[in-house]
């Protein structure tokens, strides 16, 4: 299902939560939203999903448009949403299974139905056998498991992923957003993924847009933004995941004043011996390494260059011809 958004706006008073976003979310995709704290994301995604209404603006799920409709409306179109959330929100007083069937007993489902679909999603979620378990019993990432199960259950045609897995420690993130993926792909969802982990868009998404202060700095999808961010919020976040020991070596605390970009093939070239001897430009590397973004290698390299400023020009024009992305001062931190 495709989601569109034309012109939102949500005030708080003096607080400016949303402003003016318009997106295009494509059906059979994983869209990131990412930005800080503040940014306005937890907001974004209530109205997005229908849990409050904008000030102005429109929602609309392929070409109906839903924040108008009314009560009853709203409950039937609900039931093409699934969420999950940060903090699981699973009910402790019961277990795995009856978690997972409690919003198909609110829908009024068979027993038969309940049954077999619990036990489907059990198996989906890699937790067959153990639909018995305590809540309590489970740990972060098998409760994250359940709670995917249970967003599933009605077959929804849109899944929301609120932070998702920003309370899990890395490896068991990259668990579930692998599974998060398989479960899109089988089951042609569309979802959206609201993050503030640039890590978790590299991983995981198709598209992303990059929110800052309740508006859309940037969007597009996730190579291009790797290869070629143009607003500082998206190469502030960039910085964070380039400066992650599974993907860059940094031998310097010095940031460099340069950033360089390398993409596909480029990445294995030796690109700065042959600027280096045609321009007598010096390098100076602090931090450099290669990362995968959606099949695609990415490299990155903080570094300075010398000795002066008409070879560094040269040197510049150089990497530019050669399809290197070169970002002054310090832009991986």
């Amino acid at each position: 299902m495709e989601i569109k958004l034309k012109g939102l706006k949500k005030h708080y008073g003096t607080l400016h939560a949303v402003e003016d976003v318009s997106l295009d979310i494509p059906s059979n995709k994983i869209y990131g939203i990412i930005g800080k704290s503040g940014a306005g994301k937890s907001t974004l995604v209530r109205l997005i999903s229908m849990l409050e209404k904008p000030d102005s603006g429109e929602v609309y799920y392929d070409d109906k448009r839903v924040d108008s409709l009314s009560k009853k409306e709203l409950i039937e179109e609900r039931r093409k949403i699934g969420m999950i959330f940060q903090t699981f929100n699973l009910l402790s007083s019961r277990n795995a299974w009856k978690n997972i069937a409690y919003p198909m007993e609110i829908c009024g489902m068979k027993k038969d139905y309940i049954k077999s679909r619990v036990d489907e999603l059990l198996e989906i979620v890699g937790l067959s056998g153990r639909g018995d378990a305590p809540i309590s019993t489970l740990s972060g990432g098998q409760k994250q498991r359940v709670a995917i199960a249970r967003a599933l259950a009605i077959q929804p045609e849109i899944l929301f992923c609120d932070e998702a897995t920003s309370a899990l420690d890395p490896q068991t993130t990259r668990s579930i957003l692998a599974l998060l993926k398989e479960i899109q792909a089988k089951m042609n969802l569309t979802v959206v993924m609201i993050t503030h982990q640039m890590e978790v868009v590299r991983d995981a998404c198709d598209c992303v847009a990059v929110l800052d202060q309740g508006r859309i700095v940037e969007e597009g999808v996730v190579s291009e933004i790797f290869a070629h961010p143009k607003h500082d919020v998206t190469k502030d976040f960039l910085s964070s995941v380039t400066n992650m020991q599974e993907s860059v070596i940094r031998w310097s605390q010095e940031t460099g004043h340069y950033t360089l970009r390398f993409r596909g093939k480029s990445t294995d070239e030796p690109i700065l011996s042959e600027v280096s001897n045609k321009t007598g430009a010096l390098f100076n590397i602090r931090a450099a390494g290669v990362q995968n973004v959606d099949g695609e290698e990415m490299g990155v390299m903080a570094l300075d260059i010398g000795p002066d400023i008409d070879t560094v020009r040269r040197a510049i024009e150089c990497l530019v011809n050669r399809g290197v992305i070169v970002e002054e001062e310090g832009g991986m931190r």
